[in-house]
Protein backbone atom coordinates (compact mmCIF):
# COMPACT_ATOMS: atom_id res chain seq x y z
CA UNK A 1 0.00 0.00 0.00
CA UNK A 2 1.58 3.33 -1.18
CA UNK A 3 1.20 6.50 0.73
CA UNK A 4 -1.46 7.55 -1.31
CA UNK A 5 -3.84 5.24 -1.91
CA UNK A 6 -4.57 4.61 1.78
CA UNK A 7 -7.30 6.62 2.22
CA UNK A 8 -8.89 3.93 -0.14
CA UNK A 9 -8.73 1.45 2.80
CA UNK A 10 -11.03 3.86 5.34
CA UNK A 11 -13.47 1.73 6.45
CA UNK A 12 -13.25 -1.90 5.51
CA UNK A 13 -11.26 -4.62 7.03
CA UNK A 14 -7.55 -4.69 6.05
CA UNK A 15 -6.63 -7.64 3.14
CA UNK A 16 -3.85 -9.68 4.58
CA UNK A 17 -1.13 -8.18 2.05
CA UNK A 18 -1.63 -4.73 3.01
CA UNK A 19 -1.61 -5.95 6.50
CA UNK A 20 1.76 -7.02 6.18
CA UNK A 21 2.69 -4.00 4.28
CA UNK A 22 1.28 -1.75 7.07
CA UNK A 23 3.09 -4.08 9.73
CA UNK A 24 6.71 -4.10 7.91
CA UNK A 25 6.22 -0.51 8.04
CA UNK A 26 5.98 -0.30 11.91
CA UNK A 27 7.63 -3.29 13.02
CA UNK A 28 10.73 -1.36 13.57
CA UNK A 29 9.73 1.54 15.36
CA UNK A 30 7.06 -0.60 17.94
CA UNK A 31 10.32 -3.18 18.02
CA UNK A 32 12.41 -0.09 19.33
CA UNK A 33 8.76 1.04 21.79
CA UNK A 34 8.38 -2.40 23.49
CA UNK A 35 12.16 -2.36 24.30
CA UNK A 36 11.99 0.88 25.70
CA UNK A 37 8.67 1.14 27.18
CA UNK A 38 9.62 -1.94 29.07
CA UNK A 39 10.50 -1.22 32.61
CA UNK A 40 13.46 -3.34 34.05
CA UNK A 41 12.00 -5.84 35.69
CA UNK A 42 9.93 -7.04 32.84
CA UNK A 43 13.16 -7.28 30.81
CA UNK A 44 15.09 -9.30 33.45
CA UNK A 45 11.81 -11.37 33.50
CA UNK A 46 11.51 -11.67 29.51
CA UNK A 47 13.20 -10.62 26.81
CA UNK A 48 11.29 -7.47 24.43
CA UNK A 49 11.15 -9.57 21.50
CA UNK A 50 9.14 -11.85 22.88
CA UNK A 51 7.13 -9.09 24.03
CA UNK A 52 6.96 -8.03 20.60
CA UNK A 53 6.09 -11.17 19.19
CA UNK A 54 2.82 -11.92 21.77
CA UNK A 55 1.92 -8.28 20.69
CA UNK A 56 2.14 -9.02 16.61
CA UNK A 57 -0.04 -12.34 17.24
CA UNK A 58 -2.81 -10.44 18.98
CA UNK A 59 -2.45 -7.99 16.26
CA UNK A 60 -2.73 -10.64 13.59
CA UNK A 61 -5.86 -12.38 14.94
CA UNK A 62 -7.52 -9.23 16.17
CA UNK A 63 -6.85 -7.62 12.47
CA UNK A 64 -9.88 -9.01 10.37
CA UNK A 65 -12.33 -7.28 12.76
CA UNK A 66 -10.53 -3.80 12.59
CA UNK A 67 -11.14 -0.76 10.69
CA UNK A 68 -9.23 1.94 10.24
CA UNK A 69 -9.21 5.67 8.97
CA UNK A 70 -5.52 6.59 8.88
CA UNK A 71 -2.49 5.14 8.66
CA UNK A 72 -2.13 7.16 12.06
CA UNK A 73 -4.88 4.99 13.46
CA UNK A 74 -3.68 1.87 12.99
CA UNK A 75 -0.34 3.07 14.30
CA UNK A 76 -2.10 4.09 17.59
CA UNK A 77 -4.30 0.46 17.35
CA UNK A 78 -0.88 -1.41 17.61
CA UNK A 79 0.80 0.84 19.81
CA UNK A 80 -2.22 0.18 22.10
CA UNK A 81 -1.98 -3.31 21.93
CA UNK A 82 1.80 -3.49 22.30
CA UNK A 83 1.19 -0.99 25.56
CA UNK A 84 -1.30 -3.68 26.95
CA UNK A 85 0.84 -6.27 26.70
CA UNK A 86 3.78 -4.44 28.55
CA UNK A 87 1.60 -3.89 30.89
CA UNK A 88 -0.51 -7.13 31.36
CA UNK A 89 3.13 -8.90 31.22
CA UNK A 90 4.84 -6.76 33.73
CA UNK A 91 1.90 -7.54 36.07
CA UNK A 92 2.43 -11.15 35.28
CA UNK A 93 6.02 -11.19 36.43
CA UNK A 94 5.13 -8.98 39.47
CA UNK A 95 2.44 -11.69 40.65
CA UNK A 96 3.80 -13.76 43.20
CA UNK A 97 3.22 -17.10 41.29
CA UNK A 98 6.61 -17.16 40.17
CA UNK A 99 9.44 -17.93 42.95
CA UNK A 100 12.43 -15.45 43.24
CA UNK A 101 14.51 -18.67 43.13
CA UNK A 102 13.14 -19.36 40.02
CA UNK A 103 14.23 -16.45 37.94
CA UNK A 104 17.79 -15.77 35.98
CA UNK A 105 19.04 -12.93 34.31
CA UNK A 106 18.60 -12.97 30.73
CA UNK A 107 21.12 -11.46 28.12
CA UNK A 108 20.54 -7.68 27.47
CA UNK A 109 18.85 -8.18 24.14
CA UNK A 110 19.69 -5.08 23.08
CA UNK A 111 20.95 -6.96 19.54
CA UNK A 112 16.89 -6.79 19.10
CA UNK A 113 17.30 -2.89 18.47
CA UNK A 114 17.30 -2.19 14.97
CA UNK A 115 20.81 -0.39 13.57
CA UNK A 116 20.71 2.55 12.41
CA UNK A 117 22.03 3.05 8.45
CA UNK A 118 25.00 5.30 8.99
CA UNK A 119 25.94 4.90 5.98
CA UNK A 120 28.89 2.65 6.23
CA UNK A 121 29.48 -0.55 4.42
CA UNK A 122 30.46 -2.87 7.13
CA UNK A 123 29.74 -2.89 10.49
CA UNK A 124 32.75 -3.61 12.76
CA UNK A 125 33.23 -5.53 16.38
CA UNK A 126 33.71 -2.08 17.77
CA UNK A 127 31.10 -0.41 16.08
CA UNK A 128 29.01 -2.98 17.60
CA UNK A 129 30.47 -2.43 20.90
CA UNK A 130 29.93 1.05 21.07
CA UNK A 131 26.31 1.01 20.03
CA UNK A 132 25.43 -1.77 22.36
CA UNK A 133 27.10 0.65 25.08
CA UNK A 134 25.32 3.51 23.68
CA UNK A 135 21.36 1.27 24.10
CA UNK A 136 22.49 0.29 27.72
CA UNK A 137 23.37 4.05 28.63
CA UNK A 138 19.87 4.72 27.14
CA UNK A 139 17.64 1.98 28.91
CA UNK A 140 19.25 2.59 32.26
CA UNK A 141 18.32 6.57 31.71
CA UNK A 142 15.17 5.73 30.57
CA UNK A 143 14.61 3.60 33.09
CA UNK A 144 15.18 6.59 35.78
CA UNK A 145 12.33 8.09 34.15
CA UNK A 146 8.60 7.65 35.65
CA UNK A 147 6.14 5.07 33.86
CA UNK A 148 4.80 8.43 31.98
CA UNK A 149 7.72 10.24 30.91
CA UNK A 150 8.82 7.60 29.39
CA UNK A 151 5.54 6.50 27.72
CA UNK A 152 5.81 10.33 26.40
CA UNK A 153 9.22 10.53 24.96
CA UNK A 154 8.96 6.72 23.52
CA UNK A 155 5.28 7.97 21.97
CA UNK A 156 7.31 11.38 20.50
CA UNK A 157 10.34 10.27 19.85
CA UNK A 158 9.92 6.61 18.67
CA UNK A 159 6.32 6.85 17.19
CA UNK A 160 6.22 10.57 16.14
CA UNK A 161 2.74 10.58 17.54
CA UNK A 162 1.74 14.28 17.55
CA UNK A 163 1.57 16.34 21.22
CA UNK A 164 -2.17 16.79 20.48
CA UNK A 165 -2.75 13.04 20.58
CA UNK A 166 -0.22 12.32 23.61
CA UNK A 167 -2.30 14.41 25.61
CA UNK A 168 -5.65 13.15 24.42
CA UNK A 169 -4.09 9.32 25.40
CA UNK A 170 -2.28 10.42 28.47
CA UNK A 171 -5.21 12.69 29.74
CA UNK A 172 -3.13 15.67 30.11
CA UNK A 173 -3.07 19.24 28.63
CA UNK A 174 -1.11 19.64 25.68
CA UNK A 175 1.49 22.20 27.44
CA UNK A 176 1.69 19.94 30.49
CA UNK A 177 2.79 17.10 27.56
CA UNK A 178 5.46 19.39 25.61
CA UNK A 179 6.89 20.60 29.64
CA UNK A 180 7.03 16.90 30.88
CA UNK A 181 8.66 16.08 27.37
CA UNK A 182 11.25 18.59 27.36
CA UNK A 183 12.03 18.32 30.99
CA UNK A 184 12.55 14.18 30.37
CA UNK A 185 14.30 14.66 27.36
CA UNK A 186 16.74 16.89 29.58
CA UNK A 187 16.89 14.59 32.06
CA UNK A 188 18.01 11.86 29.02
CA UNK A 189 20.62 13.81 28.08
CA UNK A 190 22.16 14.83 31.67
CA UNK A 191 22.09 10.99 32.04
CA UNK A 192 23.97 10.31 29.12
CA UNK A 193 26.63 12.92 29.20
Amino acid sequence: MSPEPQDAAVGRALERAELEELLARHVGPLRSYVRLRSGAALRHAEPPSDVLQSALREVLSRAPSFRFTTEAAFRRWVHTIALHKIVSKTRLHAAARRGAGRTQELASGLWDVPARDDGSRHATPSRDAERREDLERLQVALDRLDDQDREIVCLRRIFDVPVAEIAAATGLAESTVRWRLARALTELASALD
